[in-house]
């Protein structure tokens, strides 16, 4: 007898099945019925049916959620699915979700024990088909890639019963001929190809397939080794030999799986090599240690053979080295020095190559560097977004190696040292602006100033200064000089003004100094300037 589950909310519709239907001529056993979805959801687990028959509209939970879940859950269920003709489009919608049938309303009697006769013949289909050994074996060859793939990557990355491991070598027909092992990790740098970068689709996946396939061929030759992919499409080897040549041979393979990767799939790859181990059951610290060698492609760059033992040494980077190279970058970009940004950029990341730091502490250092970095262009009032890009922090962590991370941070610091710069230059000729019509209004006054001007602009007279000879070429001291000249000039020429009234007008309380400016300006005193520009004007007086 197979159990059956019925939902439906309306009890004469439930009731009336339940009474009309001859259950266990029909090869089932009525187990249960819910008027709502989330009753019966509760109940599977401990009814365990093997069919469902359900009606769409319910409350709590309606009959296309309920199926949804089934099927997420209780894949091996059958859900059939109860719906008048105006529903008909939620009964289209359930053949989607992994609805094995539906009914239509109103049910008849005589229709419905026909289907339960039908839904048992295909019910004891599956059972045969699950209970046929012929299937079964043939399902698990399929599996057995899959199968040996997910033991040799338990082997490598937690403790399993050496019994266990004896059996299951058995069983995938695994030989390894030495009597000492080391772990190697291997992964493609990227799929670009004469300059044209692959997705990460079929041709990705294929060329992925076959640098598996020569890294395989390398390495499992004469049973020294186990070659397989990892969850993360990496490539893992346990390699075993005599202790005193199992290194050597190592890196010797290496070498060729490079070589050959790159000559018949021009593509790039890089392999990080564990430590020496006595046994099967300490391989998943040379495994881990393979994968920290990889780390360090970071550091040194794609298309390498990394061994753990030649990295694990040298200065580690501490906190006030870094501050003292923040500071650096932060002052360059500041201060607008382009070649500055990339003199401290290189020296850092050469320092870091040098170095024994993880990716870990490295990317550390860089994701406080782009909060700095944030920082400064939002005082700056830029838009972090705009300079740094959206995500910038996951950005970062997808690069693979410091070079990468170099020429970003190098094109990031280069665009905010030009957006600053643009912008002080934008502020400042509008300040220089600012400072000109305050000169213009202000100039009759005798105790106009530099520090006055500054302060009315809100700038330092240092930084003033240089701006304002920037933008005009002359100081400020000869700017309201010949201002005040040229005023003085067109008053002499078209006013009957006292030369001392002249000199008041154009801020000069002195007459006597006044006319000394002058005559330095114009090469004549002036009374002699207003003589002069009369005749030229015809002797007409203003």
């Amino acid at each position: 007898m197979y159990k059956m589950i019925l939902i439906d909310d309306e009890d004469e519709v439930r009731e009336g099945i339940k009474r009309k239907t001859d259950w266990h001529a029909c090869g089932f056993d009525l187990i249960g019925d819910f008027d709502n979805g989330r009753d019966a959801l509760d109940a599977m687990e401990t009814l365990a049916p093997d069919a469902v028959i359900t009606d769409i509209c319910m409350p709590f939970m309606d009959g296309l959620e309920l199926a949804g879940h089934i099927a997420e859950r209780y894949p091996d269920v059958l859900v059939v699915i109860v719906t008048g003709y105006e529903q008909f489009e939620y009964a289209k919608q359930a053949i989607r979700l992994k609805v094995h049938d539906y009914l239509l309303k109103p049910i008849n009697s005589e229709e419905f024990n026909g289907f339960l006769h039908r839904m048992k013949l295909e019910l004891d289909e599956k059972r045969r088909q699950k209970e046929d050994l012929t299937l079964l074996r043939h399902q698990l060859n399929q599996s057995l890639p899959l199968l040996r793939e997910r033991f040799l990557e338990r082997l490598v990355t937690s403790s399993m019963k050496p019994e266990e491991r004896e059996r299951k070598f058995q069983f995938f027909q695994l030989r390894l001929s030495g009597s000492h092992y080391l772990a190697l990790v291997a992964e493609v740098d990227d799929f670009t190809r004469e300059g044209i970068e692959l997705t990460e689709g079929t041709d990705a996946e294929l060329l992925r397939f076959a640098a598996f396939n020569i890294i395989q061929e390398i390495f499992e030759q004469d049973h020294q080794g186990l070659v397989f992919r990892t969850r993360d499409d990496k490539f893992a080897i346990v390699f075993s030999g005599e202790p005193e040549s199992l290194e050597t041979r190592a890196q010797l393979l290496a070498e060729q799986a490079k070589y050959s990767t790159a000559k018949y799939l021009n593509l790039s790859v890089t392999l990080g090599i564990g430590t020496l181990t006595s046994s099967l059951e300490q391989i998943s610290t040379s495994f881990q240690k393979a994968l920290s060698a990889l780390d360090y492609r970071f550091l040194l760059g794609r298309n390498q053979i990394i061994s753990i033992n030649d990295m694990e040494f040298g200065k580690v980077m501490d906190h006030a080295g870094y501050l003292e190279w923040e500071k650096q970058v932060l002052s360059a970009v500041k201060s607008g020095k382009s070649r500055q940004v990339t003199h401290v950029l290189e020296g850092w990341m050469e320092e870091l190559k040098g170095s024994s730091c993880s990716v870990e502490q490295c990317l550390g250092w860089f994701h406080r560097l782009l909060v700095s970095l944030g920082n400064l262009v939002q005082e700056m009032g830029f838009d972090s977004a705009e300079l740094l890009g959206p995500h910038p922090v996951s950005r970062l962590s997808g690069m693979k190696t410091l070079d990468e991370v170099k020429r970003w941070l190098e094109t990031t610091c280069h665009c905010m040292l030009v957006s600053f710069s643009e912008k002080r230059e934008h502020v400042a000729e509008s300040q220089i602006r600012k400072a000109i019509a305050f000169i213009h209004e202000n100039y009759p006054d005798e105790q106009l100033s530099l520090p006055q001007v500054c302060q009315h602009i809100y700038m330092s007279i240092s930084y003033f200064s240089a701006m304002f000879k920037q933008h005009t070429g002359v100081t400020f001291i000869e700017y309201v000089t010949r201002y005040r000249m040229g005023k003085a000039k067109e008053l002499l020429a078209v006013t009957q003004y006292k030369t001392y009234d002249v000199a008041a007008r154009v801020g000069y309380g002195d007459p006597q100094y006044f006319s000394i400016i002058f005559k330095r300006h114009t090469g004549m005193t002036p009374k002699e300037y207003r003589m002069t520009a009369r005749e030229g004007s015809g002797g007409h007086e203003a």
